[in-house]
């Protein structure tokens, strides 16, 4: 593919890794970034462009979309301001690659997806575990007949997010839109809902805000339509330690799976026996394969019409936890 320019909103730690990732596929150009972070666009400098050419700089994003002659944006801003920079960039005609969460409520994404709709261009939410193997392994299991009916589902996440993101604009309600739950908790909750084969139907939560002004720790049950319950705890109040990220589900066919960081152990039907899975296949970065939608060489595996489901369970469980635990139906 050739000639396609991309821009960035926002420059921080998140937005580095995507621009090495994207300088690495051919034909593909960073030509500006926005960010009113002189510091944040000197460090996405030194990180992606290695001394090299580097992109025009603007403050302010909407200068950017005026002046410059793009094909795509990807937005890695604070929650908050995601809806209105997705929406002037879908209107200056131009395809969206967006980190999670898409917005931070469901009216807000009704409005974005209007928005694409109307312009008639791509636009797509940076999940990447869409994309990986293993996940993708997973989700075949449950739709093999044999796996039966999703009985259980247990989801849980550990994170030093209380520590490590002290004193950062995520911390902070006006420009996160929530805490823990919406950031890294929004990829839990979307394999939830891209693994199922099901609608969730109602949803309790128990949240503490350990003192800051956004969820820290959430612990959440939920019941889907077909009558599968299930369980997602995002713990943020972790120690200093890496990531521990745990999936478990079993059917009624005699199966189940259960996924440990990043490893996969498989019973099959009656047999009892815990396999450790070979996975096929390889990962696939949201920014590859984002290139290959825009380019028409493949459907988009993240639309953001998907995000719906992860913002109705967000918004039930803040619900619920802001009323003691009591149950949320969802519509």
């Amino acid at each position: 593919m050739s000639g396609l320019r991309f821009g960035f909103i926002g420059a921080g730690g998140i937005a580095r890794g995507h621009g090495q990732r994207l300088l690495a596929i051919d034909g593909v150009e960073i030509a500006a970034l926005a960010d009113p972070s002189g510091d944040s666009l000197a460090a996405f400098g030194e990180a992606v462009f290695n001394g090299g050419p580097r992109a025009k700089h603007y403050d302010d994003y909407r200068e950017m979309l005026e002046k410059e002659k793009l094909d795509a944006v990807l937005v890695c801003s604070p929650h908050t301001l995601h809806t209105e920079q997705i929406i002037d960039s879908l209107r200056a005609g131009l395809h969206v690659l967006a980190e999670k969460p898409l917005a931070c409520s469901e009216e807000e994404t009704h409005r974005i997806i209007g928005e694409a709709e109307k312009a008639g261009r791509q636009l797509m939410v940076s999940f990447q575990r869409r994309l990986k193997a293993v996940q993708r392994h997973m989700r075949s299991i449950i739709r093999d007949p044999g796996f039966g009916k999703v009985l259980t589902v247990a989801s849980f996440v550990s994170q030093s997010w209380l520590t490590s993101q002290r004193g950062t604009w995520r911390q902070k309600l006006a420009l996160s839109g929530g805490g823990q739950l919406n950031d890294t908790g929004a990829h839990i909750i979307d394999m939830v809902m891209w693994m199922l084969d099901d609608e969730v139907a109602e949803v309790s939560a128990f949240i503490e805000n350990r003192g800051c002004e956004v969820d820290i720790d959430s612990a959440i049950s939920y019941r889907t339509k077909g009558g599968a319950v299930g369980t997602l705890t995002v713990m943020g109040s972790s120690p200093k330690c890496p990531m521990w990220e745990d999936m478990t589900i079993n059917g009624d066919g005699g199966s189940a799976f259960f996924y440990r960081r990043g490893k996969l152990w498989v019973v099959r039907g009656d047999s009892g026996k815990f396999e450790e899975e070979q996975i096929p296949g390889e990962d696939v970065s949201p920014d590859r394969h984002f290139v290959e939608v825009v380019a028409g060489r493949c459907e988009n595996e993240s639309p953001a019409r998907d995000f719906l489901r992860n913002i109705k369970f967000t918004e039930a469980a803040w619900q619920s936890a802001a009323n003691g635990g009591k149950p949320v139906a969802l519509a």
